[in-house]
């Protein structure tokens, strides 16, 4: 069995290319020596997976989704 590659996310960002998105993802991983070594991965996937993956956080954090507020809350600050 391979090793398993675990590091600290740090950081990431997402470019939308329509129909699928790139999701980069920077690592931080402890090398040779406790040198602390980045690690940047890109990750293709669908809106489907974006939305499957959102959700699986939200529920893993326990935190509830954010609610779209309509033009007339926001125009009204509700």
């Amino acid at each position: 069995m391979e090793d398993f590659d675990a590091g600290a996310l740090v950081g990431w960002r997402a470019n939308d290319l329509g129909k699928r998105i790139v999701l980069n993802l920077q690592t931080m991983h402890r090398g040779e020596q406790d040198d602390r070594e980045l690690r940047e991965r890109a990750i293709l996937i669908d809106r489907n997976q974006a939305v499957l993956l959102a959700n699986f956080l939200y529920e893993m954090t326990g935190q509830s989704k954010p609610h779209r507020r309509t033009l007339l809350q926001s125009l009204f600050g509700n």
